[in-house]
């Protein structure tokens, strides 16, 4: 006797093309649905002309006000190396975007929230900023804020190599503060 087969079999070489063009498919739309994530991230920021790295006078009206440094990335980060601050920001307009910067102070238990807006000029050498800051507690209370203030930013540039021995053209002079004289202890 012999055991009958089914008509409907399914042979080894079938399953396994079939699973490779299902597993092809699945790999397919994953590409796809990464490529749809990336696409969402506007375009327009990688070419605005704040993206780059910046020196900031935070006050220009206060000449012992130290100058720091802003890095703007294309996909919309925002760093401030000179005090550890990290942020975000997003355009909303061909030379304007919004940004929020944050500073954590463990040995202060607060954190330091800076919210503005940028304008870059038609050169996108120079912005303005418009800047409010807060200062909070861990629990939540706010210790301080201060009114929006405005902001000046000078694009860096790459500079030649035969510039040593020459200051920044175009960097903020500031008065360092002086430490206060050591208080006599008995």
């Amino acid at each position: 006797m012999s055991t009958p087969r089914p008509t409907t079999a399914v042979s080894r070489r079938t399953a396994i093309a079939g699973l490779s063009a299902g597993g092809a498919g699945l790999a397919l739309a994953a590409i796809t649905r990464k490529t749809a994530a990336q696409d969402a991230t506007p375009a327009a920021m990688a070419g605005h002309p704040l993206v780059g790295t910046w020196i900031v006078d935070r006050n220009p009206a206060d000449p012992s006000d130290m100058p720091t440094t802003n890095v703007l990335t294309a996909d919309g980060g925002l760093t401030d190396p000179s005090v550890g601050a990290a942020g975000v920001w997003n355009a909303t307009g061909e030379r304007t975007a919004d940004f929020t910067l944050i500073a954590i102070f463990a040995e202060l238990n607060s954190y330091f929230l800076v919210r503005g807006t940028l304008e870059a000029d038609d050169t996108g050498d120079t912005a303005t900023a418009m800047a409010s800051q807060t200062h909070v507690s861990t629990d939540g209370t706010v210790l301080d804020q201060a009114p929006a203030s405005k902001s000046t930013y000078i694009r860096l540039r790459v500079e030649p190599t035969d510039a040593v021995g020459q200051p920044f053209a175009k960097f903020p002079a500031w008065i360092p503060a002086t430490p206060s004289p050591a208080t006599p202890t008995s």
